[in-house]
């Protein structure tokens, strides 16, 4: 067996869908892999280890945009699997006007996508929205149905269904708004030019795992039970939703990839035009 790394900042469908499935189904073992899971989200980019892998593309593509040799070999989903909730009464984004939002810290990408969301609504997000910063689902979520804010930004950690349950309303969904590529398989250069043939072997085998999650419905529902802690009367509905989210080749488009590239670049203030081949590498 080849033992390899495989880092994540969030654990939930969005990040590891591609990997408990291939779990769950033997791809792994079928293909002599050992894959292991590290959490790496207090683990500086500049620190991470130049052999692992990171599941978080947002998080790749960030780095690869300020110079750090990051690469991104597949894309998972380029969808990406937020919403924003709010309280009864709340109908629209626009509706945040003036209002508290829970949101993902300033340094997690997530945030920045809810605000060029915001934006796009006709809200000035320093100024007329109420930005509270909260470490995870749990703790927005808290903080909504407690009603110390009045909306929040959620993840693929809470399945929608359940968070509809709660009475709370919709607002959007990022996959809706933004296409970025978010989740996949993103290695550092040097590894990928050292390692090319196992960087290959694992992204055929995520792209088996793509294939799954397409056309074997109750397989995700299964996993999202088993791994993500959805529950049984939510399991196909999330299933059927989160197939929508996934690549269907592990690829994404060049106009998608570019314009993810030119957005962090604006927003970091890196003039420097970077071509999208430069860091999405199929």
């Amino acid at each position: 067996m080849t033992a390899i790394t495989l880092g994540f900042k969030a654990f939930d469908a969005h990040e590891l869908l591609c990997h408990f499935v291939a779990v769950k189904s033997g791809l792994y073992k079928k293909n002599q892999l050992q894959v292991e899971l590290v959490d790496i989200t207090f683990i500086a980019e500049t620190e991470l280890p130049g052999h692992w892998f990171q599941a978080s593309c947002g998080a790749a593509l960030a780095s690869a945009v300020k110079g750090i040799p990051q690469r991104v070999v597949f894309v998972a989903a380029d969808k990406p699997m937020f919403w924003i909730y709010a309280s009864p009464g709340i109908k629209s984004v626009a509706e945040l006007k003036n209002k508290r939002l829970a949101t993902f810290p300033a340094l997690a990408p997530p945030h920045h996508l809810a605000n060029i969301i915001m934006s796009r609504a006709g809200l000035n997000v320093l100024t007329e929205v109420s930005l509270h910063s909260a470490r995870d689902d749990t703790a927005r979520l808290g903080l909504l149905k407690g009603g110390y804010v009045d909306a929040a930004v959620i993840s693929s950690a809470i399945a929608p269904a359940k968070i509809t349950g709660l009475g709370l309303n919709q607002l959007c969904f990022f996959g809706d708004e933004i296409r970025i590529p978010t989740t996949g398989l993103g290695i550092d250069q040097a590894y990928l030019d050292k390692e090319f043939e196992l960087t290959r072997l694992l992204v055929d085998t995520h792209k088996a795992s793509l294939l799954l999650i397409q056309n074997d419905s109750a397989l995700v529902g299964r996993v999202l039970q088993e791994y993500f802690d959805v529950a049984n009367e939510h399991a196909d509905a999330t299933s059927v939703l989160y197939q929508s989210c996934f690549t269907k080749d592990g690829k994404t488009t060049a106009d998608i990839a570019q314009a993810a590239i030119n957005g962090l670049a604006k927003s970091l203030n890196i003039s420097t035009f970077i071509p999208w081949q430069q860091i999405y590498q199929f």
